[in-house]
C-alpha cells in the first residue's frame, strides 16, 4: 500500500470516529430533548409545530439547488467559482423563505388557525440562515475538516436544546419549539464562518452550467425521492386510517429512520474522500467496496436479527397492545436488508459527477415505489409494507446494479456480491432460527432477541470470512486500526 492510501485510510479512520462519536452525542441529546420537552409542553404544542413540518421540508429541498455538494465533488474549483455558488446559495435560501412566508396565510386558513401564519414564518429562519452557511460547510467538508464539523455538530445540537428548554421554561410554548432550531441555525452559521474565514466578494449570480446542472439534477432526486418517502403515510392515513397509519409509522420509524443516522453522516465523511481520488479507478473502487463490506457487515445482520424476532422486540420496545406492528416491521425489515449498501450509491453518482443518472434513477424508483404502494394498499399497512420490499428485489435492487455498473468504477457484480452475501446469510440465519429448540427462544422476549442477534452476526461474520472479497476487506480494515492504535 502507498504512503497516499495509508495516508487516505488514517483519514477516513479518523474522520469516522470524529463523525461517529459526534452522531452519538447528537443522538443523545435529541433524546434529552425529547423526554424534557415532552414534559414542559402541551401535545397540542408540537402539534402546531409539526403541522408546518411538511412545508418547510418541502421548500429546503430547493435551499442551495444542490451546489453545496457540487464544491465538495469537484476536483478544482476557484475562487469566483465559490463567490458564485454563495450568492446564488443566498438567493436560493431567500427565495425559500419568501416563498415560504407568502404562504403563510393560506396555512393558516388551511388549519383554521391563526397561530400557524406566525409559526411558519419563524420556521422559515433556519432556511434562511442555512443557505449562507452552505458554502463555509461545504468548504470545511472539501478540506476534510471532520473534527471541526463535528464540534459544529454538537455545538448546534446544544444551543438548539438550550434554547428551546429556556424558552419553555419562560412559558413561551410551541415558540421554544421554533426557536430551538432557529438558535441552532445562528450557531451553525457563526461556527462555519469563523472555522473557513471565508469572506464573499461582490455578489454573482452567474454559475457554470456544468456546477448548474450537477446541481440541478440533484436537487431533482431529492425531489423525487421526497415524494416517494412521504407517499406511503398519505396513502396509509387516508385509505387505511390513523390506527393503521400509527402502526406502520412506530415500524418505519424503529427500523429505516434510524439507518440515517449512520448513512447521513458517513456521507459526510465518504463523499469528499472519494472525490479526491475520482480519476483513480482502482483506488475508488478499493475504497468504496471496503467501507460498504464494513457497513454492511455493521448493520445488515443487525436489521435481520431484529425482523426474525419481530415479535419479542415489539413487545420489548412498545408493549403488548402494539403486536399489530409486528408484521409491519418483518416487512419493513426484508426491506432494510438492502438499504444500507443501496443507500451509498449516491457516493459514487455524485463523486463521478453523474447526478443526471442519479436523478433519472430517482424518478425510476419513485415510480416503482409509488406503484408498490398503491398496489398493496388493499391489504392495509402491512401490504403497502410487503409491495414496498417485495418491488425493491424484484424491480429495483437489479435496475440499479446495472447503473452503478454503466457509472463504474464499481461494478454490477462488485454491488450485488456485497448486497447478496449478507442477505443470502440473514436468509440463512432465519431458518437456523426456526430450528432452535423452542425452550431457548420462548423463556422471554429479551431471551429471544439476544439469540437472534448473536446467530445473525455469526453467520454473518462466517459467511464474510469464507469469501475473499469480503475476508480482504475485513483484514485491511483491521490493519488500518491496529496502525492507527500504536
Amino acid at each position: 500500500m502507498t504512503a497516499e492510501a495509508q495516508q487516505l485510510g488514517r483519514i477516513a479512520l479518523r474522520g469516522g470516529a470524529l463523525t461517529a462519536a459526534a452522531q452519538a452525542i447528537k443522538i443523545g441529546i435529541q433524546f434529552v430533548s425529547v423526554v424534557v420537552l415532552a414534559r414542559m409542553l402541551a401535545p397540542e404544542d408540537f402539534g402546531l409545530v409539526a403541522s408546518v413540518g411538511p412545508i418547510i421540508a418541502f421548500v429546503g429541498l430547493f435551499q442551495n439547488l444542490g451546489l453545496q455538494q457540487a464544491v465538495i465533488q469537484r476536483p478544482e474549483i476557484s475562487r469566483q467559482q465559490l463567490n458564485q455558488v454563495f450568492w446564488i446559495s443566498a438567493l436560493a435560501g431567500l427565495i425559500c423563505t419568501i416563498v415560504i412566508a407568502a404562504l403563510s396565510p393560506a396555512v393558516s386558513a388551511f388549519y383554521a388557525d391563526g397561530r400557524m401564519t406566525g409559526i411558519t414564518l419563524a420556521a422559515a429562519t433556519p432556511l434562511l440562515l442555512g443557505s449562507l452557511a452552505a458554502l463555509p460547510l461545504a468548504l470545511m467538508n472539501r478540506n476534510l475538516q471532520f473534527g471541526q464539523l463535528a464540534i459544529n455538530d454538537v455545538a448546534t445540537a446544544l444551543a438548539g436544546l438550550g434554547a428551546a428548554v429556556a424558552a419553555a421554561y419562560a412559558g413561551l410554548g410551541y415558540w421554544s419549539l421554533v426557536i430551538g432550531p432557529a438558535a441552532g441555525a445562528v450557531v451553525t452559521l457563526a461556527g462555519a464562518w469563523l472555522a473557513t474565514r471565508w469572506k464573499p466578494g461582490r455578489p454573482s449570480i452567474k454559475v457554470e452550467r456544468e456546477i448548474l446542472s450537477f446541481g440541478a439534477n440533484l436537487t431533482g432526486f431529492n425531489l423525487v425521492n421526497f415524494f416517494s418517502r412521504n407517499l406511503d403515510n398519505i396513502l396509509i392515513g387516508k385509505f387505511s386510517g390513523p390506527v393503521e397509519l400509527g402502526y406502520y409509522d412506530r415500524a418505519y420509524k424503529l427500523l429505516l429512520f434510524p439507518l440515517q443516522n449512520i448513512n447521513q453522516p458517513l456521507s459526510r465523511l465518504m463523499v469528499p474522500l472519494l472525490s479526491r481520488i475520482q480519476d483513480d479507478k482502482p483506488r475508488f473502487r478499493e475504497l468504496y467496496l471496503r467501507t460498504n463490506w464494513l457497513l454492511a457487515f455493521i448493520t445488515v445482520p443487525g436489521i435481520a436479527a431484529l425482523t426474525i424476532a419481530a415479535e419479542p422486540v415489539v413487545s420489548i420496545l412498545f408493549g403488548e397492545r402494539w403486536l399489530g406492528v409486528a408484521p409491519i416491521f418483518a416487512w419493513l425489515g426484508i426491506a432494510g436488508l438492502m438499504q444500507p449498501v443501496s443507500s451509498t450509491t449516491g457516493w459514487i453518482f455524485i463523486c463521478q459527477g453523474k447526478t443526471g443518472t442519479m436523478f433519472r434513477w430517482g424518478v425510476y424508483s419513485a415510480l416503482t415505489t409509488a406503484l408498490s404502494f398503491a398496489a398493496g394498499l388493499k391489504w392495509g399497512a402491512v401490504g403497502v409494507a410487503a409491495a414496498y420490499a417485495i418491488s425493491g428485489y424484484a424491480l429495483r435492487l437489479p435496475v440499479l446494479a446495472v447503473m452503478i455498473g454503466r457509472t463504474g468504477p464499481v461494478t454490477a457484480l462488485d454491488f450485488l456480491m456485497v448486497q447478496g452475501l449478507l442477505i443470502i446469510a440473514a436468509a440463512m440465519t432465519w431458518l437456523a432460527y426456526d430450528h432452535l429448540p423452542a425452550a431457548l427462544i420462548a423463556q422471554s422476549n429479551i431471551v429471544a432477541a439476544i439469540t437472534a442477534a448473536a446467530l445473525s452476526y455469526a453467520v454473518a461474520l462466517a459467511f464474510m470470512v469464507a469469501v475473499p472479497q469480503s475476508r480482504r476487506a475485513l483484514v485491511a480494515t483491521w490493519k488500518t486500526i491496529a496502525r492507527n492504535i500504536r
